[in-house]
This record gives C-alpha cells, structure tokens and sequence, in this order.
C-alpha cells in the first residue's frame, strides 16, 4: 500500500515537472519565433556586383522597358523634336527652334502630370532654358522660359525644379498646363548652402525632398513642409564619403537614392531620418572623371552605372560600367525610423507617427513610439481608477467587513473577473462613451468631489457624540455611505451645470478647444481608462486581498494589545507587512491592463497620437496586432514589424508578471490569518 503511495507521488512529481518544463520550453519557443521574424528588420542590406553576362541577358528586357519612354532627337538649324518607340513605330512631336549658347550635353528631359518638360542650361551656367509640351501630337505647342540665376545643375520631380549653383540653390514651382498658367515656373525662394560647394543634386519621387552633395563628400536633406513652403533642412546624412559627390540617383519607389563621389564609392541611402544602408567601392576614379549616369531598374533591385553620353539611350546597357543588384527588402525601417523622431515630407517639425503607406503617402511611417505610448498611457489611466477601487475594497473587506459579510462579498466581487471584456468594451463604447461627452463636467467634478466629500464625511462623522457613532458598527460602515454616495452624486449633477455656465462659457469642451487647444474625441483616453479599470479591478482586489489576509493575525491582535486603533493598526502594521503582496497586486494588474486588447479596441478609437491628454483617443500594441495583422502582407516589413511589437509586448507583460510572482513568493509570510 505504501510502495503505490509511492509510485503515484513520483508519477505525480514527474508529471508535474515535465508540465512545468514544457511551459517554460513553450515560452522561449514564442520568445524565439518572435525575435526570428523580427530580426530581417535590423539586418544591413547586401549587393552583389553583376556579371557582363547577367547585363547582357537583360540588355533585351531594358530596351522592351524603355520603348515608351520620349528621348530628343537633334535636327538641322539648332532644332529638336521629340520621338516615342512604340510597337506601332516611332511617334514624333512638333520642332522646336532651341536658343543659341546651351549645353547640349546637359539636356534633361523628364515626364511629370503627363506633361513633358525639357531643360537645359547655358554654357557658364547662369541660366536655365525650361520648355514644356504639353500635348505630344504633331500640333502641340511648346512653351518656353528662361530661368534666372546660377543653374549648373538642375532637377525636376513632380510640381519641384530646383536650379543650383557652387553655394545656393532656387526652389521654383511648376505651373499646370492644363489650367493655361504662365509662366512654366514659379520662383518660391532662393537658399544658401553653407557647406563645401554643391557638386550634385536630387529630387525625391514625389518632388517634396531635395537631397544636397557637396565637394566634402556630405550629403543634405531638404523637405517640402506643410503648405507646400519653401525647402527647410531637415538633417545631414552620415554619407561615409571623403571626396566629391558626382552623381545622385533617386530610386523609383519610395525616398531611397544612392550616391556615387569622385573615388568611385558608392552609397545607399534612404531620407527618412537620414539613414545610411550601405557603402560599397564599386568604380575606378577614371570611370567617374568620364563623366557617369546612375539609374535604379527592377523596382529598385537593380542599380546601373553607365556613360553620360549614352545614358537613357539605346543600347546604354551593353555599355554600362557595372551593375549592382540590392537586397534590401526592408529599408524603410531601422532603429532610428522605429524609435527615433523623424522629420517627415509635409510635416513642420519631426515627430513620431505611425501610418502605413496605404494612406497616399510617399514614405511609410513606422515608429513604434505612438502606439508603446498609447499602451502605457491607457494602462496607468486604467490603473488610476482601479487602483484606488481595487485597493481600497480589498482593505476594507479583509481588514473592517465582518466574516459573514466578507463570505458573501468577496466571491460577489471575484465572479467580476469573469465578465467578459468585450461585453465592458461594448458597454463602454455604446453608454459610457456618449454620456462622459454629454456630461463631462459632472464627471470630472465627480472624480473630485465625490472622494473629498467621503472623506471629509468621515472626518465629520469621527467627531460626532460616540452615542451615535454606537447606532452603526463599524463593519456596517459601507452600506451608510451608501445615502451618502447617492448625495453626493446629486450634487455632482448640480453644480456641474452651474460651474460649466459661470466659469467655462455653458460649455467645458468647446472652452478647452478655444482657451487651450485641447480638442475631446467620443472615444478617448479617459473612458478607456474607466473601462479598463473596472476589468482590472477584481483581479487587483483579489491579489490585494489575499496579501492582507496572509499578514500573521498576531501583529494586528499585539497593535491592539498596545491600544492601537484599528486604522493605526492597519496604517502602521498591517500594510507594511502586506506592502510587497500590494506592489505585486497592482504590478500583475498593470501587466493585465497592458495586455488587454478587446476593451482598447472598442472604446480607445485607434489613434496613434503621443500626447498627454486624456481626450484625444490613443492605440496600444495589442490593439494594433488586432486590427493589422489579418491583413499585413506575410514577409512584409509591416508584418514584421507587428511581429516586433508583439516581441515587446510580451517581453514587457512577462517581466512585470514574473517579477510580481517572484516577490509575491519571496516575501509571503509563513503564516496566514484573518482579521474577523
């Protein structure tokens, strides 16, 4: 009999330590998954040198792609026109007589709003001839103006030319053929450059940024801000370049361009935040002293490096220098894109922001910050009302409320656990919410009058005679707040309306707005945090209570041996000893107020704002994973980066959870007692 005895507490040890491990395995199993589909996200990015035989099998593949593109074609008397390749042959456009005295070599031709634009500069480069076509038939008329000012170089994106010179550079806007505005260009502002002397330049795709090389090898980046103003330096690229910088190419997709300096070295970069990918040695300094054109091909895997005299031409590619193919899926991410302020094109001032380049944005906008702050700013909002809640019900259950009571109100208030958060979010979006902003006077005052009126209750009531303090005894003390509470809510009501007509003009929302540009969403911060409070509540007062309740009833019987009164003995007593078990408490509600999901789906309103305001809505990591993930794009840099907010949200949930356990542990009492 007691050899089975026995065998089944070893089975039972064996099998509760093999669970055990298989948890803990089952942990660092997710741990490691997450970290695996998150770490492509930080990993630099690769090139590798094509082959001649590589250039060669795709010289085909380059002239098919290049057939619809316009190229110039020089007739006799100082004329041109433009020709299309087509499958139909060629397409010509009308002539047009080009003024004496330009550079011919220099000659940039460029289709943007499906208009076609020609530009070129004089020999000393003080001026820039601009024309523009805007119909492509044999009757189009051309327009043409000149350009004052230092304009060696040049480039044109979108509505953007700017026109530069050794230290400054002009910004010019361009006009819409379509609405017959003249002239072609508009001057918006005239810059300094106060680095070494400009040596190239770069429009972005979306002609909102302007990237700046100088003869020192540095690299500089202007923006467009709000408004369509005049460029603004938003930073200095880390370029890792010693000598001149000769050519610039913007890539095709998004704000990456790659710079090529008089040595031959040749870097990657991307705009936002300034960041450099990659440096590689490619070209001989005699290749670019000749005279290089560089162009992104293959969505931007492919870059190609070829003579200025053949560039954009047929055939270029069996004359290209090299090739270099990229591998850099995710280069609009990094440490600095992620963590880091960035000054964004149509922003005034960097910021974080989180936005998913499926709003019409050129650049996605992936900084973790706004949805981290969001998820600690609605779990300490929600922890400022269950705290107190939580806390005090548990003190006064474990410590005041007579045994038979406590039989009764303590699992009342556990079952509240078992509610169902999206029932607390459904409530919450579709009542509370419309209420807090019909009556958000009343609840603000509420949060402050009705605990003042409490506790300044209780003061009054220690001071009546102590015959009438005897009609009710103290564990009877919560249902005679109860007329109380119902009073001070009435006053609540009342007052609010008369101090929203006397001191904030019949309406607190609309004076926040006016007074101090505090705008109130329906669903904010404020009424998730209610929410969220009420769902961590009953495990805080559980937590809470079963750490008073494990405090030796020795101490409490001692304290009132030495004439202590009970709230002396639970101020100076009970609580210190119960101290750890309450930071445990309130630390596990935090890890469960973190992790929360339904609640801050439904009610928070989803914007990922980094504010301190408790009426603009917010977006937490949970939420985000909720509502992105289904449909982020498998091996996508926004899928891995749902993937790394979901690596920091549990890294955060489990520290806090294990470090609560540890102490809770650590510090228990041997011995646990009851205070009825």
């Amino acid at each position: 009999m007691q050899s089975r005895r026995l065998r089944r507490d070893r089975l039972a040890s064996l099998w509760l330590t093999v669970a055990g491990l298989g948890v803990m395995a089952l942990v660092v199993v997710m741990l490691g998954y997450l970290i695996s589909v998150s770490w492509p996200l930080l990993k630099p990015p690769g090139t590798t040198p094509s082959s001649s035989q590589v250039l060669e099998s795709r010289a085909l593949d380059t002239r098919a792609a290049d057939m619809d593109e316009w190229r110039i074609e020089w007739l006799a008397g100082n004329r041109l026109q433009l020709i299309q390749h087509t499958d139909d042959g060629l397409r010509r456009s009308s002539s047009l007589q080009v003024p004496e005295g330009l550079d011919h070599r220099q000659a940039h031709l460029t289709q943007s709003r499906q208009q076609l634009w020609l530009r070129m500069p004089d020999r000393q480069g003080d001026r820039l001839w601009l024309a523009r076509l805007a119909s492509t038939t044999p009757q189009g008329s051309w327009q043409q103006q000149w350009l004052p000012g230092p304009a060696s170089l040049s480039a044109l994106e979108g509505q953007l030319l700017v026109t530069a010179g050794p230290h400054v550079f002009t910004q010019w806007q361009l006009n819409d053929a379509s609405a017959g505005q003249v002239p072609l260009a508009r001057k918006l502002g005239r810059q300094e450059h106060a680095a070494q002397p400009i040596t190239a330049l770069s429009v972005l795709r979306g002609g909102k940024s302007l990237i700046l090389g100088d003869a020192g090898g540095g690299l500089s980046h202007y923006l467009l801000p709000a408004h369509a103003s005049p460029l603004i330096k938003a930073g200095d690229f880390d370029s890792g370049l010693s000598a001149p910088v000769r050519t610039i190419a913007a890539a095709h997709h998004g704000l990456g361009f790659a710079a090529l300096d008089a040595d031959g070295r040749l870097g990657l970069y991307l705009a936002t935040a300034e960041r450099r990918r990659q440096l590689v040695d490619w070209l001989s300094p005699a290749q670019v002293a000749a005279g290089v054109e560089l162009s992104f091909q293959q969505e931007d895997r492919r870059l190609l490096a070829r003579p200025t005299s053949v560039a954009g031409g047929l055939g270029a590619l069996e004359q290209a220098y090299a090739g270099l193919e990229i591998r850099d899926p995710h280069q609009v991410v990094g440490l600095g894109a992620i963590f880091g302020k960035v000054w964004y094109e149509g922003r005034d001032a960097p910021a974080w922001i989180w936005q998913l380049e499926s709003t019409g944005a050129h650049e996605p906008r992936l900084s973790l910050v706004p949805i981290m702050w969001g998820t600690l700013k609605v779990a300490l909002v929600g922890l400022l009302f269950a705290v107190p809640l939580g806390l005090g019900c548990a003190i006064h259950v474990a410590c005041f409320m007579a045994p038979r009571q406590r039989a009764r109100i303590k699992p009342m208030l556990e079952m509240m656990e078992a509610l169902p958060t999206v029932v607390i979010g459904f409530i919450a979006a579709l009542v509370v919410a419309p209420f807090v902003e019909r009556e958000l006077m009343a609840v603000l005052l509420g949060l402050v009058l009705i605990p003042l009126g409490t506790m300044v209750a209780g003061f009054v009531w220690t001071l009546s005679p102590r015959a009438l303090r005897s009609l009710m005894p103290e564990n009877m003390a919560a249902f005679g707040l109860l007329p109380l509470l119902m009073l001070l809510l009435w006053l609540d009501v009342t007052l609010a309306h008369q101090l929203e007509a006397w001191w904030f003009e019949g309406d607190i929302r609309q004076w926040l707005f006016a007074h101090h540009g505090i705008d109130y969403a329906q669903r904010n911060t404020l009424v998730t945090g209610m929410a969220l409070g009420l769902a961590v509540m009953p495990t805080l007062f559980t937590l809470s209570e079963d750490a008073l309740s494990s405090v030796p009833r020795g101490l409490a019987a001692g304290s009132a041996a030495l004439g202590a009164t009970p709230w002396q003995s639970l101020r100076r007593v009970i609580l210190p000893a119960a101290a750890v078990g309450l930071f445990s408490a309130m630390m596990i509600g935090m890890g469960r107020a973190v992790g929360e999901t339904m609640i801050v789906l439904m009610v928070a309103g989803n914007t990922p704002l980094v504010d301190a305001s408790l009426f603009e809505g917010v977006r937490s990591l949970a939420a985000t994973l909720a509502i992105e993930l289904p449909e982020a794009e498998v091996g996508s840099s926004h899928y891995r980066l749902l993937f790394l907010a979901a690596l920091a949200l549990f890294l955060f949930t489990f520290v806090v959870n294990t470090l609560a356990e540890v102490l809770r542990l650590r510090f228990m009492p041997p011995q646990r007692g009851g205070w009825g």
